[in-house]
């Protein structure tokens, strides 16, 4: 009976991994089952409709464009995306253009396994609670996911990595050519590995520079490369607000106080580094949101 049972799960397990869903396909039917074919617009890259949404501003003068490109892996107009901060900005006289990150996989392997002994710690703390000391200790040894990054490395796919960054110079190329359409000033507003990203291409000039960058909880899911992201932010020629919050993951929370002693000992010009609240409605935080990026290009003299 166990073998029968055995073989059918692999069955199952295999048809599921040979139909594997495309994740850029399943965004974009998305977006065209959500919204009305005027509300969003797209362009061909390496072979593939790129889906993407413009939001005019609302108010009667308009203070420039805003290019909003959220964590990989999330949707346009997801539950978890930019689209409500991008409403809250178009209050504020910008004109938003809601861009996908590309899917190219790029997440890291864990090079160092559970020991037994650290095994068995980790079953005890999710079955039970340790009564006494001794056990305490065993499952504090235990790391807890959130700080997974600092005693386990990671692997990090090198041409997905820089295929990715190529995908994402030409999302940003598309946005500067539908932004010249506008007036008034450009901003880069991007979220998770998309501000890592970011940072990194503007840092080694591979974009033209725009008028500012807001990053969002900036981090790569690698140790290595995660570490660089202090040197990369003193190094962008333009001003850049930087976001985080105590809800972040262990990646972006690692390098927050060093990515403002870097731009600090750079002497970085227009470098603002802010905590965001921990609200638990998307509506309040892209309002805060958006309020903490207006007081920002207020004082610049925008």
């Amino acid at each position: 009976m166990f073998k029968y049972i055995t073989t059918i799960s692999l069955i199952i397990t295999s048809f599921i991994s040979e139909a594997a869903p495309d994740t850029q396909l399943l965004k974009r039917l998305d977006l065209e089952r959500t919204l009305f074919s005027e509300q969003y617009e797209k362009f061909v890259l390496n072979n593939q409709d790129i889906l993407y949404v413009i939001q005019e501003n609302t108010t009667a003068i308009t203070l420039g464009v805003a290019v909003m490109i959220a964590e990989s892996g999330t949707s346009v107009i997801g539950q978890n995306s930019l689209r409500p901060l991008a409403t809250q900005l178009n209050k504020l006289g910008w004109v938003t253009i809601l861009m996908p990150a590309p899917d190219v996989a790029f997440l890291p392997t864990l090079q160092e396994p559970l020991t037994p002994d650290t095994s068995q710690s980790a079953t005890q703390a999710d079955g039970e609670v340790a009564e006494s000391s001794s056990a305490k200790d065993e499952v504090a040894e235990v790391p807890a996911p959130k700080n997974q990054s600092r005693s386990v490395e990671s692997q990090l796919n090198t041409a997905a990595f820089l295929k990715h960054e190529e995908e994402l110079i030409a999302l940003l190329q598309e946005s500067a050519t539908r932004a010249a359409n506008y007036p008034g000033f450009f901003l880069v507003i991007a979220q998770g590995t998309s501000a890592a990203w970011m940072t990194k291409i503007y840092a080694e000039k591979k974009l033209e520079t725009p008028d500012a960058l807001v990053a969002i909880s900036p981090f790569w899911p690698d140790r290595k490369v995660n570490d660089t992201l202090p040197t990369l932010i003193a190094q962008t020629p333009m001003p850049v607000l930087d976001l985080y919050s105590e809800s972040d993951n262990e990646w972006s929370l690692q390098t927050v106080k060093h990515r403002e002693v870097a731009a600090i000992k750079a002497l970085k010009l227009q470098y603002r580094q802010r905590k965001m609240l921990g609200f638990t409605n998307i509506n309040q935080s892209s309002l805060y949101l958006s309020k903490e990026i207006y007081g920002w290009t207020s004082y610049m003299g925008w």
